[in-house]
């Protein structure tokens, strides 16, 4: 065991990792869920796979609710790619409670779950739009009091 290995166990007094992994469905967040997943195999940690709900208001046990079948599917799927790698999830439909606001409620989850990470994919677009008004992964680590990973797929390959 090293220094390190002890200092996660102290700090966690033996208990499981929190991850929050956010996804949209993308091949970037595919990425996030396969690297969640490999942390987790070992069942030292509990993942909570989240997905951001525009504005769609709160059910009656304070989770987010859509009137699309469009996060349901997201989470559904997410599901399904985790247990085909024998890892299970809280699957967490979250309310944005504004256009716009995904990195917020991902900070608001993962703190509302005391999570000790949050895994993000990214496709690493370097266009002006994100450079000035922000990636949401990239306002995800300004934002979060909380570690942060942010994962990149693959790259694709071309034909030659």
């Amino acid at each position: 065991m090293t220094d390190r290995d002890t200092t996660v166990d102290l700090a966690r007094n033996g208990a499981p990792m929190r991850i929050v992994v956010a996804t949209d469905g993308s091949r970037a967040s595919d990425a996030a869920l396969k690297f969640a997943a490999r942390l987790a195999a070992d069942g030292k940690a509990e993942l909570t796979v989240v997905t951001v709900v525009p504005g769609y208001g709160r059910s009656p046990d304070g989770r987010a609710k859509s009137n699309s079948g469009r996060s349901a599917k997201i989470l559904q799927e997410a599901g399904r790619k985790l247990a085909a790698r024998g890892v299970t999830a809280d699957l967490r439909p979250v309310d944005a409670r504004q256009t716009g606001a995904v990195p917020e409620a991902i900070v608001r989850e993962a703190e509302k779950l005391k999570a000790d990470l949050v895994v993000i994919g990214s496709e690493g677009r370097d266009t002006l739009s994100e450079w000035v008004l922000g990636g949401v992964a990239l306002r995800l680590i300004y934002l979060s009091r909380r570690p942060v990973t942010v994962v990149r797929p693959p790259r694709k390959r071309t034909a030659t």
